[in-house]
């Protein structure tokens, strides 16, 4: 019997002890136990449980504990978990010690501000602290285990969390948002490992495939990656981003890796970034004269499509891209790089410029579309100044290169070292032209062939003048062997010298000759905030053309006086000794005044003028002539009106031939019989007429007159007066 008894014994306590080892039981006779325990070492934390499933561990005399759903509050915040679980070690009851080896639990989602609170009732640090103020909103479920030492404390080198995040949102200290902020996080001793992200950052979707953080003394280093998606960014988002933005489109996404450190007083130390961006489209509102003055075709847009772009950054900003760009009617290629560090900008641009139109007013040059053309320019940004290292410009027959330039911010030249001209002008001819910095502030103008046909109008008749450089004195020595001013006649042995003055010349004098030897002088003078200009030729028709309304001029002398003031001048122009064999909008004049004979004589010798007077004022881009009057054996002439430049002519005035002249000077004291006469028809003194029109299409209307006008009569008195 006492042996069946102790069969029953032990078979009963194998069978306990298996079935304790594999299904346990449950209880709630340790919950006070396990709850005080935690209250012991965490004051501010509490724990609820339900029923406790108890598993014994024979071998490692453990016994296993686990609780479903149990209840953590921490400063009045509860957090839901699914259960807790644990290790009571048995033999730490008789050593007392604590008793408890780790805790594993896994929560529900719980509100994660709940989260950051029971963090910081156990380890309270500068870091949680920030969380909590710049975390809004978010989910957290987390999977967590921990070890803890003989004494209970949690064994700071032995833990694990995993945890999944959900809907995250962030206030940051500039105000911006950061919505929709996803990922799953392992997180052991010193380590984080975020994977799978997924946020909303100012309207832009971003991914990561993994951010890793680790801790290294008190500071942490972090590395991973970050994903755009393609997307289109909205000009208010634009706006945030960029400083002073006018882009109206930007279509992106990019792929960006980095690390960097953070030390314990949030300062980022040894930042490396490197970045892809796929620029799919962007557009820019630019709003710049200069590019308009050289790229006609520029509408103040600058549109870039299929661009790949690389940055780097490491100490310094490293920038490389490709793609098109599109600053007028079509698309073309673009290169770039760039470094940047210390205010310090070094940048180089690569432009196909083929389908473009190029135009270079002061020099006479202008490229078609579709030829092909090649623009480089290497620069240099310091603070205020910008440095042109090179401008190089290619096309199928010209070469333009530019050395060492320094512009002020608003691209004023400061200085430069060489600039560098071999093209074809719009009048096909050769142009050749070296422009020195011989030493500081002096600089020497050479050429062997250079056509002045521009610079004359841009001087003499349009008074253009642009304000290329500060206000530095510079002085300039000019020397060339050949120098045409229009399709067919041209200077030798120009020379002279000059001086630029607050962005103005001053003290200009040059000299050259025609190769039959006529002579041409031209000086300015400044003085007063008065520039005085005097032109002098002995041989006029090739400054005559200028004017578009004047043709068939032969002959004559030349002389103008000039004084420019507030932006304005006034000019006094005189031609002396001259034939015109082309009358061209005076010629239905001529027919409808009876006046055939002079119209005849134009198509042979042409008419004759001992003297021509101009006096006319320059304002911007239009002439206000304020009269005009030649005489001479066969006509006088008196006309006033305005020229727009390369848009309108309006003249009006009138033309009497010098036998009506004549006969009213003999005739004086018997004035009436001249007015009106003493047969029909006998009195009419020529035509008074209006020339009117673009200057490839002038409209002439004439009208015959009986009387002559006070001012007419004054104005040929005084001319006779003086030949006499």
């Amino acid at each position: 019997m006492i042996r069946r008894t102790l069969y029953f014994v032990i078979f009963f306590l194998i069978v306990s002890i298996v079935y304790l080892n594999f299904f346990g039981i449950k209880t709630d006779k340790f919950n006070n136990k396990i709850q005080s325990k935690i209250k012991e070492s965490y004051p501010n934390i509490s724990v609820r449980l339900n029923d406790v499933k108890i598993i014994f561990d024979i071998i490692k005399l453990n016994i296993n504990l686990e609780t479903k759903n149990p209840i953590i509050i921490a400063r009045e915040q509860k957090i839901n978990l699914n259960n807790i679980s644990t290790i009571y070690k048995i033999n730490s009851i008789f050593k007392r010690e604590f008793a408890i080896s780790n805790l594993i639990f896994d929560s529900n989602q719980n509100k994660i501000k709940k989260v950051i609170k029971l963090l910081r009732t156990y380890n309270d640090s500068p870091q949680l602290m920030i969380f909590d103020k710049i975390i809004k909103d978010g989910d957290i479920k987390i999977n967590a285990k921990f070890n803890f030492d003989k004494n209970g404390k949690l064994k700071e080198d032995d833990y694990e969390i995993i945890s999944e995040v959900n809907e995250l949102s962030l206030k940051l200290f500039d105000q911006s948002e950061v919505q929709n902020l996803s990922f799953e996080l392992y997180y052991t001793h010193n380590n984080i490992n975020l994977s799978r992200l997924s946020s909303n950052y100012l309207d832009i979707d971003i991914i990561s495939d993994n951010i890793f953080i680790k801790k290294q003394n008190e500071n942490f280093h972090i590395s991973g990656n970050l994903k755009s998606l393609e997307q289109n960014i909205s000009k208010e988002i634009l706006s945030i981003l960029i400083k002073d933005n006018n882009f109206e489109k930007v279509i992106f996404s990019s792929d960006n890796n980095f690390k960097f450190n953070i030390t314990k007083k949030l300062k980022v130390t040894e930042l490396i970034v490197d970045t892809k961006i796929n620029l799919k489209e962007a557009e820019l509102k630019y709003k710049n004269k200069i590019i308009k003055k050289y790229l006609p075709s520029f509408n103040e847009k600058i549109k870039f499509f299929d661009h790949l772009i690389n940055i780097r950054y490491e100490n310094k900003l490293f920038l490389d891209g490709f793609g098109k760009f599109q600053a007028g009617d079509h698309k073309e290629d673009i290169k770039y790089n760039l470094d940047s560090k210390d205010n310090k900008i070094n940048y180089k641009l690569f432009l196909d410029l083929n389908k473009a139109p190029i135009k270079i007013d002061l020099i006479n040059f202008y490229k078609e579309k579709n030829i092909e053309s090649k623009l480089k320019i290497d620069g240099q940004k310091i603070k205020n100044k910008n440095k042109i290292k090179e401008i190089l410009l290619v096309t199928k027959n010209s070469n333009f290169s530019l050395e060492d330039f320094e512009f002020s911010n608003n691209f004023k030249i400061l200085n430069f070292k060489k600039i560098e001209l071999d093209y074809i002008d719009k009048n096909m001819q050769r142009n050749d032209l070296l422009i020195k910095n011989s030493s500081k502030n002096n600089f020497f103008i050479s050429g062997n062939n250079f056509n002045l046909s521009k610079i004359i109008d841009d001087i003499l008749f349009n008074d253009n003048s642009s304000k290329l450089f500060d206000n530095k004195n510079r002085n300039f020595k000019v020397k060339f062997k050949k120098n045409y001013i229009d399709e067919t006649h041209y200077l030798l042995n120009l020379n002279g010298n000059f001086q630029i003055k607050n962005n103005e010349v001053h003290d200009m004098i040059l000299d050259s000759y025609f190769p039959n030897n006529k002579t041409v002088v031209l000086t300015v003078k400044s003085k007063n905030k008065k520039k005085i200009t005097t032109f002098y030729s002995d041989f006029a028709k090739p400054f005559v053309k200028k004017y578009k309304f004047i043709k068939g001029f032969e002959n004559g002398k030349i002389d103008l006086y000039s004084i420019k003031e507030n932006k304005i001048s006034s000019s006094l122009l005189k031609i002396y000794d001259f034939r015109l064999k082309e009358l061209p909008a005076l010629t239905k004049l001529l027919t409808l005044a009876s006046l055939q004979g002079i119209a005849d004589i134009l198509s042979g010798e042409g008419v004759g003028f001992d003297e021509f007077e101009m006096k006319f004022e320059n304002k911007k881009k239009l002439m206000d002539i304020n009269e005009i009057y030649a005489i001479g054996p066969a006509i006088s002439i008196l006309m006033e009106g305005y020229v727009q430049e390369d848009e309108l002519i309006s003249l009006r005035g009138t033309l009497v031939p010098a036998t009506t002249i004549n006969k009213f000077v003999g005739s004086i004291p018997i004035l009436g019989d001249i007015l009106v006469g003493k047969k029909t028809g006998e009195g009419v003194f020529g035509v008074s007429f209006k020339i009117k029109g673009p200057p490839k299409d002038l409209k002439t209307t004439v009208n015959p007159i009986k009387t002559l006008t006070p001012r007419f009569i004054t104005r040929t008195l005084e001319k006779i007066k003086k030949k006499n």
